[in-house]
């Protein structure tokens, strides 16, 4: 039984992570249609699809961080944990770079991938700029959270994959609409990639404030299982 609530306890954060993220689809939807009508989600589904091809890149970097993180940390092998942190991190950042310098400077080719209507094309070139201004950070940030779940520190790593998605975005694309209009979806995306950035870098230098006293070998008590 404890094996079992163990690994339940480790599996939670991505299953309330995807669980939010289905749920703010769901009221992104409905703002998009209220603001802009049916060609904003339609700009949406397109830039959705076009980000995720980065994202997936950053979860398979994730999925092989999260074994040599939890191996090591069992292990007490801190300077590998932090090294393996390290370079998944930067890694990321490149990846999520890259998807920046896409949005920003040829969002309409990335765009016409998947569609040839000008108007269309238009609004999901703009909503991918704007979605996308920020984005250098999303790495370090998908990162963040599943570093702490791979250390078994469930607790941090639920706040971190509900942090942007309940705590940031939810209220953002309610309220920045009645101000910006259908600008206010897509800049709400950006505002809580920073808010949610900010949160996992306070909660990292916490952590690795505390790993920086400890030698490989050293008892790992010091960490705290919740932090």
């Amino acid at each position: 039984w404890r094996v079992a609530k163990d690994s339940m306890s480790i599996g939670l954060g991505p299953f309330l992570m995807n669980s939010a993220a289905c749920l703010v689809t769901l009221f992104i939807n409905q703002q998009l249609r209220r603001y802009s009508g049916d060609l904003g989600i339609g700009a949406y589904g397109i830039t959705n699809r076009l980000v995720f091809m980065f994202i997936m890149i950053c979860m398979g970097l994730n999925q092989g961080m999260q074994p040599i993180a939890g191996y090591n940390y069992g292990a007490r092998q801190y300077s590998r944990v932090k090294e393996v942190f390290w370079k998944t991190a930067k890694m990321a950042t490149i990846v999520t770079t890259i998807c920046f310098f896409v949005g920003m400077f040829c969002p309409r080719i990335a765009a016409g991938i998947f569609t040839h209507d000008e108007e269309l094309l238009n609004q999901a070139a703009r909503s991918l700029r704007l979605l996308t201004c920020f984005f250098p950070i999303v790495g370090f940030q998908m990162i963040s959270t599943n570093f702490f779940q791979s250390l078994g520190m469930v607790q941090k790593s639920v706040i971190l994959s509900l942090s942007r998605q309940i705590l940031f975005l939810l209220p953002l694309i309610y309220f920045l609409p009645l101000w910006f209009g259908s600008d206010g979806v897509w800049i709400s995306f950006p505002i809580s990639d920073i808010m949610a950035t900010l949160l996992s870098m306070y909660m990292l230098g916490r952590l690795f404030k505390k790993f920086n006293k400890l030698n490989d070998g050293d008892d790992p008590s010091i960490l705290g299982s919740q932090l």
